[in-house]
């Protein structure tokens, strides 16, 4: 019986003591859970700011200057020639370029102009085309200085104005 008292103060005393430790450890934990939630909630409250703001809808919140939208340039009407098959200088025949053009201007009477000279505008491009060798026609870099002798070949025929710019709608070189 001794050994029954003896164990029943020693279980007393480990309550306590882990009583204590579980008060202490219950008062530090709510004593964490008020300062950590309201930290978590403001990190998720700026994150979310930063996502919204930043990502999902830049333009209206942004700091940054606002870019202003280029206006659109105003088309023209276009004259169309299709269908030109030529065959390239030093070519003997093996190779060929299909090209299709359009040409673009402001000036509607022009268009009829046109029309009315396709023939002359046909066998002038044919002719500049023709006298390219097949590597000059394959060359990109060489396509802007190409549209612009066109350009210029099909104006000196026009009398009521000018084509402002060409467009090669087909270039297939085989």
């Amino acid at each position: 019986m001794p050994e029954e008292d003896s164990k029943a103060p020693q279980s007393d005393q480990e309550s306590e003591n882990s009583s204590d430790k579980n008060e202490g450890s219950k008062g530090r934990g709510k004593l964490l859970k008020f300062i950590l939630i309201p930290v978590i909630l403001i990190a998720q409250a700026a994150a979310a700011y930063f996502v919204v703001f930043k990502f999902l809808a830049p333009g209206e919140h942004s700091e940054e200057p606002e870019i202003k939208k280029e206006e659109h340039a105003e088309v023209g009407s276009f004259f169309e020639i299709k269908d030109l098959v030529i065959n390239p200088a030093e070519s003997l025949g093996r190779r060929y370029l299909v090209v299709e053009i359009g040409l673009e201007t402001t000036l509607p009477e022009l268009i009829h102009e046109a029309t009315s000279k396709e023939i002359w505008i046909r066998d002038g491009i044919l002719s500049s085309l023709n006298c390219k060798t097949a590597d000059e026609l394959l060359n990109v870099s060489q396509r802007d200085s190409l549209k612009l002798q066109i350009l210029s070949q099909v104006n000196d025929k026009m009398t009521t104005g000018k084509f402002e710019k060409l467009y090669f709608t087909k270039y297939i070189m085989q």
